[in-house]
């Protein structure tokens, strides 16, 4: 049996924080399995997390080398396989039979492999802005420096640009992308719809790891969308019209490939789905749960 609480558990070797809010409640739990890669699960836990919490069981944790977990001796264990078997070994550990991954961002990549790989322990999927494209798609990375360009001011846009010129390497051209916009007077413009909605600086929000976001990015399978499809399980996609992060496109895509997913598109919002339209958030969430 769940109950609420913070506790650490050992998975791979690496003991994890991990909290559970909402144990008394009915249904299968929900696991919030965060983004980055090398984020926490802090943001969207301090946003929707509580709310959610009333509607199911809801277990928030922190990858391997995330936020308020341990970091591993062995940096090479920073793979997506350890991560599924990670979050298997934790859900044995708590004695859950099934649950329902709700993944955002890159924890949507975590939450499909996770589906994939033990499709008889998931009830359902929650995939909030998943950056998951078909095999013909040239690949989020590669189409970063093109949705950073329109934000940027003409300097800042001509300067990127040559910044570019002599890169190749995808990875490169994203880290030159992504410090571009970074630094831009235009930035908050490429991260949320409204900039109003932008949460004040947490000095409790842990770091992000770059070591671990580094291992990480640009290993996606590009078939995972293939297989995901052939489980057919539940799944409800939550699409920003303003992500400038994984765009419109590939939530919506992947939402027509998958036979049992239901699409949920907010238009006032950009990747930070929670901060910007809680209310609908929550809502369409519990909509799903009780299907």
């Amino acid at each position: 049996m769940l109950s609420d609480g913070v506790r650490t558990i050992a998975a791979g070797g690496v003991d994890h924080w991990v909290r559970i809010a909402g144990a008394d409640n009915d249904g299968e739990p929900l696991v919030l399995v965060h983004g980055g890669p090398g984020e926490s699960s802090y943001s969207i836990e301090q946003s929707v997390g509580d709310e959610i919490a009333k509607l199911a069981p809801v277990i928030f944790y922190d990858q391997r080398g995330c936020g308020r977990s341990a970091r591993p001796s062995d940096t090479s264990t920073y793979t997506m396989t350890q991560l599924v078997a990670d979050l298997d070994e934790l859900r044995t550990a708590l004695g859950v039979e099934r649950i329902v991954p709700w993944g955002v961002s890159f924890g949507c990549l975590l939450a499909a492999e996770y589906a994939v790989a033990h499709s008889n322990y998931v009830a359902g999927l929650i995939l909030h802005a998943p950056p998951i494209v078909d095999p013909l798609h040239p690949g989020l990375w590669t189409m970063r420096p093109a949705a950073v360009d329109p934000i940027l001011t003409p300097d800042e846009r001509t300067a990127l640009r040559h910044q570019l010129e002599p890169l190749t390497d995808q990875i490169e051209r994203t880290v030159a992308a992504i410090g571009a916009i970074a630094q831009s007077e235009n930035a908050a413009n490429f991260f949320y719809y409204d900039p109003a909605n932008i949460p004040a600086d947490d000095p409790a929000a842990p770091e992000s790891n770059l070591e671990m976001a580094m291992a990480l990015v640009g290993t996606e399978r590009p078939d995972l969308a293939d297989d995901l499809a052939a489980v057919e399980i539940p799944t409800l996609i939550l699409a920003a019209l303003w992500d400038r992060h994984v765009g419109f496109d590939t939530p919506r895509d992947l939402a027509t490939r998958l036979p049992r997913a239901t699409l949920e598109i907010f238009t006032k919002s950009a990747h930070s789905i929670a901060d910007e339209e809680p209310t609908k958030y929550v809502e369409v969430i519990r909509k799903f749960l009780s299907r």
